[in-house]
């Protein structure tokens, strides 16, 4: 007996903790309902609808909710003729939401809604042009019935009259009708015209590289006012067929672009309608950072017109193309998509100063060329692909011209070894082109490309000079006028004689002069200077102007010291990069004992040279180039002339080349440098 009782009452206990768990919710599941909403039609001028009126909603949790109701009627036009979508919304107090959708249907003033016949809304011409997809006459016509509300599903057209491969206007004709047998017709215009893009068979690409600032007209230069006479004429003549790309190493190296930074290179290179700029070892001379300026759309000042390209420039130890660079841009060129990748050569870093390329790197330029291609022609659609590299190698050229299929490029343009060639790589079918147009605007390239169905059947290339053409013989206005005020504040520099030179003054006599120079002004016991670093000659009886100075040392180099042990300095001069070198006369080097050097900042920066490791470095933060400036500006006071072996004036002081070295005072501090780094404002 108490064995059943105890079991009725575990029974009856858990039968009592069930009826406490899992209480049914109260929950509503069911979503309200919206009542009275229906089609609505409206005639412009008319006051607004109201939307709301007799629109109702019910929940059978919360009750009546119309004042919850909401209308989204962001899609009707009430001053346009034509039916529009009304939305109708309203949620519970639960979050459970409906939907009710109605037509709004706007009539122009004076068409009665009543009409036995059905009516067409939207009804308008067509424009077509020949080549294109077809129209599609049911986008954007509706119907409507005042009966039996929209009829746009029953629409059909009679398009038997048109023809869409001839020039014409033809009539296209609408019909609807209602459940009654009424029907109504409306007609419309197809205006069918030739097409606006013209077909392309012949794409002429010129191409400029390692200007190096060379603006103006001077003897073989020819300045980018002869160069943009005939690019300006092609693209007036034939906008379709024309293409002008730079090809790098184009802002450095004279005095009316040095000057500004590039900026009148810039000004004279949007007026030509440049389309594409590569990046050149030089453009990194003043900081990558000072060109990319004039890509910025948030600088102040001159913009460029025009992208600025290095597929393979990448900050160093990423893949990461620095702001305000692109890899490639694409040029439309009638029915043709022109892709053009820059790229920088293979181990261009080494052209750079080292403080000048730190924090970058150039990945491998083939590999870069190969993905870009394949990425223009299948993401982008490009017809034609052009590689516009700042290097000339022929092993690059050619694994270029082997790429196939998606990667095929169609012709590749060189620069930096300032030659001037036009060659070819063999493969099958058409060969592919390869150009490079000297240096300092000497030549202006062309590539001439022949083009069947938008694929390159044939070519020609060459490099173009004034006796070749001769629009390349006279200066364009337009691009005068772009250099105008920036000539204006250079040209006393450009025209005023500091002396003339009494002799010829070759390259290599100027660099060991100069490596004298930067001796002398910093007293030093040995100083260096790289044959790079000097850039032209100079003829016997010319006018030294600053400008001239500009030409024979383009780069901004600094002079730095540094103490190196003697024998340091023998292991540089038994290496035949440092064979321009000045040595105070009469002195020997000891092994052991130390010994200044001095240099300009892109020898001493190098991270293989002795020089950064040395003993008490020091920037003077003097430039070669004011150095000689204010040599020859002094010597000018005394003589008509100046030839090597001329005394060096400095400050008052006089030294000599080539003296004993008893004779030589304590170190000198240059006091009067004529620096020219502060940018004047347009």
């Amino acid at each position: 007996m108490k064995k059943t009782t105890i079991w009725i009452l575990i029974l009856v206990g858990l039968a009592l903790l069930a009826g406490c768990e899992n209480e049914p919710s109260s929950k509503d599941m069911v979503p309200p309902t919206i009542s009275g909403a229906r089609d609505l039609t409206h005639t412009i001028g008319d006051e607004q609808p109201d939307y709301l009126k007799n629109v109702t909603a019910h929940d059978l949790s919360d009750g009546d909710l119309t004042d919850r109701i909401t209308v989204d009627d962001s899609d009707v036009n009430l001053l346009v003729a034509g039916i529009y979508e009304l939305i109708y919304r309203v949620s519970d107090l639960d979050g459970f939401s409906t939907t009710e959708t109605v037509n709004v249907i706007v009539l122009e003033d004076g068409l009665e809604p009543n009409t036995t016949k059905p009516i067409f809304l939207d009804a308008k011409d067509f424009t077509h042009t020949i080549g294109d997809a077809a129209p599609d006459y049911l986008e954007s016509i509706r119907a409507y019935d005042a009966e039996e509300g929209v009829l746009t599903e029953r629409i059909t057209y009679d398009d038997g009259d048109v023809d869409l491969m001839t020039e014409g206007t033809y009539e296209l004709i609408y019909a609807v009708a209602d459940s009654f047998g009424n029907q109504a017709f409306e007609t419309v215009h197809v205006i069918v015209i030739e097409s606006s893009v013209p077909t392309v068979s012949t794409l002429n690409i010129y191409n400029i590289n390692d200007t190096h600032g060379a603006i103006l007209e001077k003897g073989s230069e020819m300045g980018l006012g002869r160069i943009g006479n005939l690019i300006i004429d092609e693209r007036t003549e034939n906008p379709e067929e024309t293409v002008f790309i730079a090809g790098g190493d184009i802002l450095q190296g004279t005095l009316i672009s040095n000057y500004f930074f590039g900026e009148s290179a810039i000004a004279a290179l949007n007026a030509i309608e440049l389309d594409a700029f590569v990046l050149g070892n030089h453009e990194f001379d003043w900081g990558l950072d000072i060109v990319t300026e004039y890509f910025d759309p948030d600088k102040e000042g001159l913009k460029a017109e025009f992208p600025l390209l290095g597929a393979n420039v990448f900050f160093k130890g990423t893949r990461e193309i620095p702001e305000f660079i692109d890899p490639y841009t694409i040029v439309a060129k009638g029915d043709l998509e022109v892709g053009i990748i820059g790229l920088m050569g293979y181990g261009l870093e080494s052209s750079i100063a080292t403080s000048r390329i730190r924090d970058y790197e150039f990945g491998d330029p083939l590999d870069e060329a190969a993905y870009c291609s394949e990425h223009l022609r299948v993401e982008e659609g490009v017809d034609v692909v052009i590689v516009a590299i700042h290097g000339s190698d022929d092993g690059f050229n050619q694994a270029v011209g082997d790429l196939v299929g998606n990667q095929h490029v169609d012709a590749v343009f060189n620069g930096h070894s300032h030659r001037a060639y036009t060659t070819f790589e063999a493969r099958p079918g058409v060969d592919m082109p390869v150009i490079q147009s000297g240096a300092n605007g000497e030549y202006l390239g062309r590539l001439r490309l022949d083009l069947t169905d938008g694929v390159v059947a044939d070519y020609q290339a060459d490099n173009l000079t004034g006796s070749s053409d001769t629009r390349l013989q006279t200066s364009s206005p337009i691009v005068d006028d772009a250099l105008a005020p920036y000539l204006e504040i250079v040209e006393p520099l450009l025209t005023e004689t500091i002396i003339t030179a009494g002799e010829y003054l070759g390259r290599g006599d100027l660099t060991t002069y100069m490596a004298r120079l930067i001796r002398t002004v910093t007293d030093s016991d040995i100083a260096f200077h790289n044959s790079g670093g000097t850039r032209t000659d100079v003829q016997a009886y010319e006018a030294m102007t600053m400008s001239t100075l500009y030409q024979i040392f383009p780069f901004d180099n600094r002079i730095k010291t540094v103490y190196l042990t003697g024998l340091e300095v023998k292991s540089l001069l038994a290496d035949s990069y440092y064979d321009y070198h000045d040595i105070r006369p009469g002195l020997t080097f000891s092994d052991d004992e130390l010994y200044l050097v001095a240099t300009n900042d892109y020898v001493f920066d190098y991270p293989f040279a002795p020089f950064i490791y040395g003993v008490d470095p020091v920037d003077t933060g003097i430039l070669i180039r004011d150095v000689f400036y204010d040599v020859l500006l002094e010597l000018a006071l005394t003589e008509d002339y100046f030839y090597l072996d001329s005394p060096i004036l400095l400050n008052g002081s006089v030294f000599f080349l080539a003296r004993d070295v008893s004779i030589l005072p304590g170190p000198i501090r240059i006091t009067n440098v004529n620096g020219f780094r502060d940018t004047p404002v347009i």
